[in-house]
C-alpha cells in the first residue's frame, strides 16, 4: 500500500480495493459508481412519486435500480480493453507499463465523455418513467423529461473528473512506481482548475434542484410544476 494512513479516506478505500481486487478493478469501480449515484437517484425518483401523490415507491425503486445499473455499466465499461493492461499488471503479469498508464488516462477522458452523452438521456427517461407510473399528466411528463436531462448533466459534471481520476490514482501509482514513466504523458485538457470550476457550478445547480423538489413536496409552497 502506498501512503498508508496518510491518505485521505476515499483514497484509502481506492488503495485497499486496488491492493485486494486489482485484477478485477474495473468492476470495483463500476460497483462503487453504482452505489454512489443510486442514493441520489432514489431521492429524485421518490420525490417525483410523492409529488404526484402516488404510493408506487417499490416500482420506482426497481426502475431506478435498473436505470442506474445500465448507466454505471455504460459509463465505466468494466472489463474494457483500456483496463486490461493495468489489471494484468495487478495480477502479476508482465505488461508494457507505459502503455498501461496511458490507457488509464485515455479511459478517464472517454468515461467523462460517455457520462456527458449518456447520463442526461438515462436520467430523462428515468424521471419520465417514474412520472408515468405515478400517474403524471402528459404535459407534466415533458417537464419531468427536461428536469431529468438537466439533472443528469449536472450530476455528471459534479464528478466526471474527480471520481474517475480518484479511482485510477492507485493503479497509476503502482504502474509508474519510481521510474517517472508518466512524465512524458501530455498534461490533461481541460485543466484541473477548469474541471473544478465546472464541478462547483454543477454542484450548486444539483443541490438547488433537489432542494426545490423537496420543497415542493414537503413545504407545498412551489406550484404544480416539478422544477
Amino acid at each position: 500500500m502506498v501512503g498508508g494512513s496518510n491518505l485521505p479516506f476515499m483514497d484509502r478505500i481506492w488503495q485497499w480495493a486496488w491492493d485486494r481486487y486489482g485484477a478485477r478493478y474495473s468492476w470495483v469501480i463500476c460497483a462503487v459508481f453504482f452505489a454512489s449515484i443510486l442514493t441520489v437517484s432514489l431521492v429524485v425518483s421518490f420525490v417525483v412519486v410523492a409529488f404526484e401523490r402516488s404510493s408506487r415507491y417499490v416500482e420506482a425503486a426497481a426502475i431506478t435500480g435498473v436505470a442506474v445499473a445500465v448507466l454505471s455499466y455504460v459509463v465505466i465499461l468494466p472489463g474494457s480493453r483500456r483496463f486490461q493492461l493495468a489489471q494484468g499488471w495487478a495480477a502479476g503479469r508482465e505488461v508494457d507499463r507505459a502503455a498501461a498508464l496511458e490507457d488509464t488516462y485515455m479511459w478517464t477522458r472517454k468515461a467523462a465523455a460517455r457520462g456527458l452523452a449518456v447520463w442526461p438521456a438515462v436520467a430523462g427517461i428515468l424521471v419520465v418513467s417514474i412520472g408515468a407510473i405515478a400517474g403524471a399528466s402528459e404535459p407534466r411528463l415533458i417537464q419531468y423529461g427536461v428536469l431529468g436531462a438537466t439533472a443528469g448533466i449536472s450530476f455528471n459534471s459534479v464528478g466526471a473528473h474527480t471520481f474517475v481520476e480518484g479511482a485510477l490514482r492507485p493503479a497509476r501509482a503502482s504502474l509508474a512506481g519510481d521510474n517517472g514513466i508518466g512524465d512524458s504523458i501530455p498534461r490533461t485538457r481541460p485543466t484541473f482548475a477548469a474541471w473544478l470550476s465546472l464541478s462547483m457550478v454543477a454542484s450548486a445547480y444539483a443541490f438547488s434542484l433537489v432542494a426545490a423538489m423537496l420543497g415542493a413536496v414537503v413545504l407545498e409552497r412551489v406550484g404544480k410544476v416539478p422544477g
